[in-house]
């Protein structure tokens, strides 16, 4: 129960951080924040997955499930530290960054954003197969679908590209804090679902 409470939150707050020009800037900063917060809890909790890296066999999909998660952490925690260096309200003692500085933490939050929905699709198989079952293949794929399409809509919409290559300095977004946060949720549910076809895929 732990676990799924922490990871909703990550997954709100997360989301959140991308309607930053909806909030105040001190929020942006305290969110990111509780962020840091969450993700250590996330790894105390997870931590016999951890523990487990280093032993046995590595398979094709237990190799993809630790470089999409590595490579998730490692991105998250790059797009802290900029975070942090740039910051310019809660943590202004520590600013140290310039205008690369906050390109960069820009550039690693929307990657974070792309391996998140990369790790949810391979970590919540389990979780998708049950629903699979309750609602029948044809109902979900259906919803896959229009999850999918919405997502593919959102990323024109948000210029998502652009914001990932670094091509604007700050964030820009669509219509209101709402509309703005269900573009991010169905790009992030739309790569999750994509990603969670592939991994099946994947022979052991």
């Amino acid at each position: 129960m732990k676990k799924i409470i922490v990871d909703i939150l990550l997954f709100i707050f997360m989301l959140a951080e991308f309607s930053r020009v909806y909030l105040p800037p001190e929020i942006h900063e305290i969110i990111g924040i509780c962020l840091i917060a969450l993700v250590i809890v996330h790894l105390i909790l997870n931590g016999k997955y951890i523990r487990a890296i280093p032993k046995g066999k590595y398979n094709a999909k237990r190799t993809v499930m630790l470089i999409v998660n590595a490579g998730f952490f490692i991105s998250f925690v790059l797009t802290t530290v900029f975070g942090v260096l740039s910051s310019q309200n809660v943590l202004s003692f520590i600013n140290m960054g310039d205008l690369t500085t906050v390109y960069l933490h820009k550039i690693f939050a929307y990657l974070s954003l792309v391996l998140m929905g990369l790790h949810l699709g391979i970590n919540l198989g389990a979780m998708i197969d049950k629903i699979e079952e309750k609602v029948g293949k044809k109902a979900l794929y259906l919803v896959f679908i229009v999850i999918i399409l919405f997502g593919i809509y959102s990323f024109v919409d948000v210029d998502f590209f652009n914001h990932l290559i670094g091509n604007y300095g700050f964030s820009m977004a669509s219509g209101n804090l709402i509309a703005n946060s269900l573009e991010y949720l169905s790009i992030v549910l739309a790569i999750a679902i994509v990603a969670n076809i592939a991994f099946k895929k994947i022979k052991k």
